[in-house]
């Protein structure tokens, strides 16, 4: 039986989530071009695996100050940004939704909306959790394995699948569960974004949903 292992934000949803609540909260902030344009660059060098995750993750969450209610807003809002192909083959989503699982290094809060529309259930969704004091954001659950170095590994492992892995996504740590053997396969999913550093060490590259269909269902 295969299990189809997603990363999020640039691959199910158009977007990095992260960035676009830093966007939302810092509009209208004088230095808020300034403190978005910084946050877009450290989720850059993460993604392209110049940094580590954990380091990517606090740098960014340091520099956004908001309330639990905008994040609320943004998590209904990521709803509208799903990928084309993605949309598309909701059907197919719902389907196989047991066998579907979200691994991220976005944050619950916002992938929650996205992935109950798609038919998954919450607990195949493995991703970060923001901490909220008198609810200000404050920081990030750091015990979770999400927070910390090769989580998406660590977190496959402990996940303990059968069957065929196929990790799809669209970053450097998407590739690092195929490097420290823990999939079968990585795909560089590359419909919204393209990181030729990622594409070097794919097994398959592709830019629409409709052919991971077709690999791997419809052979």
């Amino acid at each position: 039986m295969k299990k189809l292992i997603i990363d999020f934000d640039s691959t199910l949803v158009k977007i990095e989530t992260l960035d676009e609540l830093a966007k939302m909260v810092l509009s209208g902030r004088t230095d808020g071009d300034e403190i978005t344009t910084e946050i877009k660059k450290i989720t850059e060098l993460g993604m392209n695996g110049e940094i580590s995750f954990p380091d990517s993750l606090q740098r960014r969450i340091a520099l956004i100050q908001t309330t639990k209610d905008f994040v609320l807003e943004m998590g209904n809002s990521v709803k509208s940004e799903i990928s084309k192909s993605v949309l598309e083959n909701l059907d197919f989503f719902r389907m196989n939704a047991g066998n579907i699982f979200i691994i991220s290094g976005g944050f619950k809060d916002l992938i929650f909306p996205t992935s109950d529309f798609l038919g998954i259930a919450r607990e195949n969704v493995l991703a970060n959790e923001f901490l909220f004091e008198n609810e200000i954001l404050v920081g990030v659950n750091n015990d979770n394995l999400m927070a910390q170095e090769n989580g998406k590994v660590n977190q496959i492992k402990k996940l303990n699948l059968a069957g065929e892995l196929i990790m799809i996504g669209d970053g450097w740590t998407d590739y690092q569960p195929r490097e420290f053997k823990v999939v079968d396969k990585f795909v560089a999913y590359t419909e919204n974004i393209s990181r030729e550093k990622v594409i070097q060490v794919a097994d398959l590259v592709v830019d629409d949903f409709n052919k991971i269909i077709e690999i791997f269902y419809n052979k």
